[in-house]
């Protein structure tokens, strides 16, 4: 997968993620939809990088510590967060569930804790996350968003500069 890819969808992720964690923002039927919506996404990222998640796990235990490890090791619990959090949100569904057809009886207290102390978990690892990747981050988003729609505007300022020539059909 390419670079550019790679960003797009983890932009995506990212964006998805920050909608999600702000129910008050979407409301409880749009932010449990796209609960769904998002786990499907954390799959589809897992797979594009599995083959790292393959070559590190095989690997980890060789050598005593590298950044790698880190990365593997907060990415790992925030994997475990993200599950607790969306196991716990669908058994607290309110809408999911019943729109499926599926009838859950009294929500437990406990489950909503469950629920609020994984998504509080997820937020701060992703942070974690996100501060472990920001050079690769900074670097992509320069190089395809940031250069491209320079040039842009160092073409448009070229056009401009150079000198208009009228010539004199007499």
């Amino acid at each position: 997968m390419s670079n550019k890819t790679n960003l797009i969808i983890d932009l995506t992720i990212f964006t998805a993620f920050l909608a999600v964690a702000n129910p008050h923002l979407t409301g409880n039927t749009i932010h449990e939809w796209l609960s769904l919506a998002f786990g499907a996404a954390i799959v589809i990222h897992l797979l594009f990088h599995w083959k790292w998640i393959v070559s590190l796990t095989t690997e980890y235990f060789k050598k005593v510590f590298h950044r790698s490890r880190l990365n593997y090791i907060v990415d790992l619990l925030f994997f475990a967060a993200m599950v607790g959090a969306m196991l716990s949100g669908l058994l607290i569904s309110k809408d999911v569930l019943s729109t499926l057809g599926i009838q859950v009886g009294e929500v437990s207290r406990g489950w909503k804790s469950i629920h609020k102390l994984a998504s509080d978990a997820s937020l701060i690892l992703l942070g974690i996350h996100f501060a472990l990747h920001w050079k690769w981050i900074v670097a992509s988003v320069g190089r395809y968003a940031v250069n491209p729609i320079a040039s842009l505007f160092r073409r448009a300022d070229t056009l401009l500069a150079q000198p208009v020539r009228i010539d004199d059909e007499n």
